[in-house]
């Protein structure tokens, strides 16, 4: 940053301090000469104006004094920095009313010697500005440099954001894209990264590439898009607003664009991934199990279970996204295919899904029943998931608790269905009910257990379930 004081040193002799001494810290942006009375329309703000006072020559001290106030306030209220009056052409020492007009507009005067030409001045400025050029990219480099090598780390983020916000001098926050785990310059003030978090899901809502300064509890901060092409990667936090300086504003892209290339590469490595999963999904349905086998121990995945259970979802957008934690995931036109470990009674799945699932079962057997859940998925209502083929072990002895328990007859109405292997008109016959009421309580039934009572293998053990808890009951 040039200042005045800066300038004058740098000067010499060729530029003088009049009013006031010392100095005010005042930034220059550049040194303009000028004759015209008012001069600020060619100016951007920032500057030490030159002039010898022509205009202010030739008057006598009334008109001078109201010359010389119209004057400076111009020049205040186009942006002036600092006046330098240069001595001898117009004027052999300063004017009283000169001087008056800028100490009571607080305006900077300097004085410019009969024997210094104002390019003496305008060089020693341009000079200022070269030196700090080198050193201001000195730096730059260095940071940017700093930047790189955070980058090149395992746990890049974290290093990338330390160094963006040793460069800017604030806290900094990165939040990518998609709720994942935010990286912090240090410690925040309680609650603050909530509040990062849920402004930037607003930008983010409001539309694409979104900038906003927001007032929070602990002060101001600006959010900044990370954006990869296409695909948005996130917000950078900044705990100052404002415009950035030049060298700032390069750091800051610098940071951006590392962690965008992260996000991308993290991307790309994750969908290679979920392709490759497709493939060994794929090879298990077509029963080729050994060769998936083989396939995930090249690719030096996870190993395949001995046991998994089968599912299959209508195509929903974004379920898949949700889907690859829970296992092996497939797209197909017609369903989405998870093969998951088995581990317990039922698959774990996200909450409120609609198919079907068979399992568990030897994954060598799971093409044989993959036709049929697809089948049963697309017509399973919403927030159902049905139970169909045949597992190694269904949990009837459950279910038959489960339909005991249930005060709506339905442990009578699903062992007449049964029974009568599915005839509406003649379970209900038994009953004494209307065939529709039988089936209102069959859908019950089924929603209950999560199971297709019209699936022969789920109808075949329930019903020897059924029929072993009527002999107990009998023979006790």
């Amino acid at each position: 940053m040039i200042t005045l004081a800066r300038l004058v040193a740098a000067a010499q002799r060729d530029l003088v301090p009049f009013w006031p001494i010392p100095l005010p810290r005042v930034e220059l942006t550049g040194v303009h000469v000028s004759e015209l009375e008012d001069p600020t329309v060619f100016l951007y703000g920032g500057e030490l104006l030159l002039t010898v006072g022509l205009q202010l020559s030739g008057l006598d001290s009334a008109s001078r004094a109201d010359a010389c106030t119209n004057y400076v306030r111009r020049l205040v209220d186009g942006g002036v920095a600092a006046l330098g009056l240069g001595l001898g052409s117009g004027h052999a020492m300063v004017p009283d009313e000169l001087r008056a007009a800028c100490t009571e507009a607080n305006l900077p005067l300097l004085t410019v010697p009969r024997e210094s030409p104002f390019l003496a001045v305008s060089r020693a400025y341009w000079e200022l500005v070269r030196q700090g050029g080198e050193a201001e990219l000195t730096a730059l480099l260095g940071l940017q440099v700093a930047l790189t090598r955070a980058a090149a780390q395992d746990d890049a983020e974290p290093e990338i954001v330390r160094e963006l916000s040793r460069a800017l001098g604030t806290w900094v926050a990165y939040l990518p894209e998609g709720g994942g785990t935010a990286a912090t310059s240090g410690e925040l003030p309680a609650g603050l990264l909530a509040d990062l978090v849920r402004e930037s899901t607003n930008l983010r809502t409001a539309r694409q590439g979104a900038t906003g300064n927001i007032q929070l509890a602990s002060g101001t901060a600006a959010l900044y898009p990370v954006s990869g092409g296409p695909a948005a990667s996130g917000y950078l936090a900044l705990g100052r607003s404002g415009q950035l300086a030049a060298a700032e504003r390069h750091l800051f892209l610098t940071a951006s664009t590392l962690l965008a290339a992260r996000a991308a590469g993290q991307r790309h490595a994750a969908a290679e991934r979920r392709r490759a999963e497709g493939m060994l999904a794929a090879l298990v349905l077509e029963g080729h199990d050994d060769a998936a086998r083989l396939l995930a121990k090249q690719m030096e995945s996870d190993p395949l279970p001995e046991t998994a259970f089968l599912v299959a979802l209508p195509p929903a957008e974004g379920l898949v996204a949700q889907l690859h934690q829970y296992g092996l995931v497939l797209e197909r036109q017609d369903a989405l295919f998870v093969l998951q470990p088995a581990s317990g009674t039922r698959p774990k799945l996200p909450a409120g899904v609609r198919g079907s699932w068979g399992g568990p079962m030897p994954l060598r057997r799971l093409h044989e029943i993959a036709a049929q859940v697809a089948e049963v998925a697309t017509s399973a209502a919403t927030g159902q998931l049905v139970r169909v083929g045949h597992g190694l072990d269904l949990p009837t002895d459950e279910w038959v608790d489960k339909l005991s328990a249930h005060p709506g007859n339905l442990l009578e109405t699903v062992r007449a269905y049964l029974a009568h292997r599915g005839q509406w008109e003649a379970a209900g016959r038994e009953l004494g009910v209307h065939r529709n009421s039988v089936r209102y309580r069959i859908g019950q039934a089924s929603d209950l257990l999560g199971a297709d009572l019209d699936d022969p293998d789920v109808a075949a053990q329930l019903w020897l379930a059924l029929r072993g808890r009527t002999r107990g009951s009998s023979g006790s």
